[in-house]
């Protein structure tokens, strides 16, 4: 676990990312700066279109023109991101970051066998050095994700797995090279909610086992609760509040996350009614130059009309609203 003296496994400066639309430019991801510590897990929320998962692809260097990328810094491991070719990233990628994709039905090949998609990574990677120990390390990687018959099953296709058991497979897949950083977008969708906690606890585990950092990304706060040490909530591009996950969870400063946790239903309190929060999130392009979730929030006031930086305010969290500076939150 990163302590005082150490720094983060990632370190991430002013990323912007941006598209054009027919409205103008849209700025995706803007100047987002965050880092991930050795051992954590960052849980990163929000609805749909709210900058999470490409904020990510602009990290591994997935984003293709027109999107353009900017950074002021990304350090990953003590190495500089932005002074690698695209060699020397994509060695990093898959090897040192994997990156499981929402849907594991379209994100692996219905063409191949399960085998080929597993040992075709540590290949290329070099963790390993014969297509038979590949194989061998496969059947492990298969059984370390809870596979049953892993052996008997290596040469299957992704159709002939469940829903479930193809999420597991992509997870081998993402920890074949055993990488330092998993990024798990979205790894329930589509999950009935057993299997969703199933997911949840093998990502979990595998994170105290082989010791690696993991960005949990998802729409569904309470998907992180049990399992983020910090979160990063994320509205319109932005960063929103960020800070220790029960910190957050308890006690919301900005209006989005309390909205947030408002829309959530709760086992524990049936009764509790349930306030999703009213409009719709804006869509890609200019922005005018206000707090972004004005036109949504319930506390908005006139005084909201203006760029809002995100601030610190206590115990090492920060959020992105004007009623911080009245005293509310420290």
């Amino acid at each position: 676990m990163t302590g005082p003296f150490l720094p983060p496994l990632l370190a991430v400066e002013g990323l912007t990312t941006i598209f054009p639309t027919r409205a103008g430019p849209a700025r995706v991801v803007d100047d987002v700066s965050f880092h991930v510590n050795e051992g954590e897990c960052l849980g990163v929320v929000g609805e749909s279109g709210s900058g999470k998962s490409i904020t990510f692809l602009s990290i591994l260097g997935l984003v293709r023109p027109p999107g353009r990328v900017s950074a002021k810094r990304m350090i990953f491991a003590g190495k500089d991101l932005l002074a690698l070719g695209e060699g020397e990233r994509r060695a990093i990628r898959g090897r040192d970051i994997a990156i499981t994709m929402q849907d594991a039905l379209t994100a692996l090949n219905p063409a191949l066998t399960v085998a080929t998609q597993i040992t075709e990574v540590m290949l290329a990677h070099g963790r390993a050095r014969s297509q038979e120990e590949a194989r061998a390390a496969a059947i492990e990687m298969m059984r370390l994700v809870g596979i049953p018959a892993a052996a008997n099953r290596l040469d299957d296709y992704p159709h002939q797995f469940s829903g479930g058991m193809r999420q597991r497979i992509m997870i081998a897949t993402a920890l074949a090279c055993r990488p330092r950083l998993l990024i798990a977008d979205e790894p329930t969708t589509a999950l009935d909610v057993t299997i969703q906690a199933q997911v949840l606890e093998l990502i979990a585990e595998l994170r105290r086992e082989l010791r690696m950092s993991v960005v949990l990304i998802t729409h569904d706060l309470g998907v992180v609760v049990e399992q983020a040490d910090r979160i990063m909530v994320m509205y319109a591009g932005q960063i929103v509040e960020e800070g220790a996950c029960r910190a957050v969870i308890e006690d919301a400063a900005h209006p989005y996350t309390a909205g947030l946790l408002a829309s959530m239903p709760s086992l524990d309190t049936l009764d509790r009614p349930i306030h999703p929060i009213r409009g719709q999130a804006p869509l890609p392009g200019p922005m005018p130059a206000q707090c972004r979730f004005f036109d949504r929030c319930e506390q908005a006031s006139e005084a909201c009309r203006i760029e809002v930086p995100l601030r610190p305010f206590t115990d090492g969290r920060t959020a992105r609203c004007i009623r911080l500076k009245e005293g509310s939150h420290g």
